[in-house]
């Protein structure tokens, strides 16, 4: 199984780098760039990010401590720290840091203000698990750091290395929103202003450690509306942008552009708000699981750019085997369960909320729900007015798209009730469940880990927790004279290295 899914791997990430290398011809006089972001954000505090665009623009304003290699080898890049020793006994973590690091302001970043990045992130309702099993912060001197675990964690390096680190001087002078809403980093991009519902710009930083970056200048304008989107990059008001499937095929045969095909453990799944009824019957979960014709959605709405997965964790996942449960479309089998449920039909499920850019899917889901006697009003709502319906629970069914980046026990923020209100969009806890997490990182044999979160999947895929319905492939679409980087498995992207 490890031998597979390194194998996989590797060769996806050979496949991405292989379609990424941009034309040789170029445009050098051009040092800006145009981008589009699908919804805007709220914050770009370092630590509590929730969205793919918060996380992404955060990317590039602020650093990390060492970047991991995701082309299966398990290896990492310096970044901030050069090096890092661990302790014999699996416990401490000593990260060496470069001295030539600056924050935008200019002041020097040093041990101080990793520490205090490392506390934003265990206060953090959104990110905590970045730092889960962290115990105890000691600073050795200015440039050197130790990090030490309560017990053996096993995914806590490949967790703490990425966190974005922010300046402690900064945020002692300023307030909150300030600090959140004017984020002073240590990566290549500076922050300039962010025009809320239309724009946020960025400004290379010259005296970036790694060399300043040749794109000088970013816009990212917000746009929801994946036709305008296309439209865009068509007539080169933008310049690069994340698509949608049905603009593949019409941008995909314009030689001015260019489209990177990315895989990902992203999964676009049915939620469902376990603590109202119906919902908290696992039949009539189960009964929705089996109602999706998932090869139909992803004709529909991906345009068969994603593969159909019933399971939370993707193929080449850590903890994934076939002998999982599955769920296959079975309307017949739904109907059964819904009687064993006690549920007759037709039934009202009432409104389902639905963020405009999943509308697609939700059309689909409405469909397939009526077939089995569900019956089900669709509200399209703004991205952030849903997010606020989600996290509240004032919701019973909806449709999303869920990225969870990172080892497999980063999962737990999805399944575990500490995180109800946050990516726990279920609302679901299960005791045997929360106590299989607390030992999966505790456990340093391979083996035996893997063992252990086949036993949480199995049982969360018993329980339909969540209806999974496929793994999306990240669609980029960007000018032909653009040069980008390969782009790694989850496609997350770094401006410093694009180049006309």
């Amino acid at each position: 199984m490890k031998k597979r899914i390194a194998l996989l791997l590797v060769t996806m990430l050979i496949l991405a780098a292989a379609g990424c290398q941009g034309p040789s011809e170029g445009t050098p006089d051009r040092t800006d760039l145009v981008m589009a972001i699908n919804a805007d954000i709220s914050t770009l505090h370092p630590a509590d990010h929730s969205t793919t665009n918060e996380m992404d623009i955060g990317n590039n304003i602020y650093d990390g401590l060492m970047k991991f290699v995701k082309d299966g080898s398990a290896t990492f890049e310096p970044r901030v720290a050069e090096r890092v020793e661990i302790s014999e006994d699996g416990l401490s973590y000593t990260f060496f840091l470069r001295d030539d690091v600056t924050f935008h302001n200019g002041t020097k970043l040093t041990a101080k203000d990793v520490a205090f990045s490392l506390e934003l992130y265990q206060k953090s309702p959104y990110q905590g698990a970045r730092v889960a099993g962290l115990s105890k912060i000691e600073i050795i001197d200015e440039y050197t750091i130790k990090l030490t675990t309560e017990s053996v964690y096993s995914p806590f390096l490949e967790s703490v290395v990425d966190i974005h680190i922010a300046s402690k001087d900064y945020y002692d002078s300023v307030d909150e929103t300030t600090f959140a809403q004017h984020p002073i980093g240590c990566g290549p991009y500076e922050f300039v202003s962010h025009d809320v519902g239309s724009k946020v710009t960025l400004k290379a930083y010259e005296d970036y450690y790694r060399g300043a970056a040749k794109i000088k200048d970013v816009t990212m304008k917000v746009i929801g509306d994946d036709t305008t989107v296309a439209v865009s990059l068509q007539t080169g008001d933008i310049d690069f942008a994340t698509i949608k499937p049905a603009s593949y095929d019409t941008l995909k045969g314009n030689d001015k552009i260019k489209i990177e095909e990315v895989p990902q453990s992203a999964f676009t799944f049915v939620a469902m708000n376990h603590e109202k009824y119906p919902y908290s019957e696992v039949k009539f979960r189960q009964a929705i699981a089996y109602a999706v014709d998932r090869q139909n959605m992803v004709d529909l709405t991906a345009n068969g750019l994603a593969t159909v997965n019933s399971n939370i964790l993707s193929p080449f996942r850590f903890g994934y085997s076939e002998d999982q449960p599955k769920y296959d479309y079975n309307p017949e089998k739904a109907k059964q369960l819904l009687t064993e449920a006690g549920i007759s039909t037709p039934y009202d499920l009432g409104i389902m909320y639905v963020a405009e850019q999943y509308s697609n899917e939700a059309q689909v889901l409405q469909s397939d729900l009526s077939k089995i006697g569900l019956n089900v009003k669709l509200e399209i709502l703004e991205f952030n007015a849903y997010l606020k319906k989600l996290m509240s629970g004032e919701y019973g069914i909806s449709v999303l798209n869920m990225a969870l980046e990172g080892p497999t026990q980063i999962l737990n923020l999805a399944l575990t009730a500490d995180f109800i209100g946050m990516a726990n969009n279920a609302r679901y806890s299960d005791p045997e469940v929360e106590q299989w997490f607390k030992e999966a990182v505790l456990t340093v044999d391979e083996n035996e880990r893997y063992e252990i979160y086949n036993k949480i999947f199995t049982k969360v895929q018993e329980d339909a927790v969540y209806v999974v319905l496929y793994n999306k492939e990240l669609l980029y679409a960007h000018s032909a004279n653009l040069k980008c980087h390969p782009f790694e498995l989850e496609g997350r992207y770094y401006i410093h290295e694009f180049s006309w």
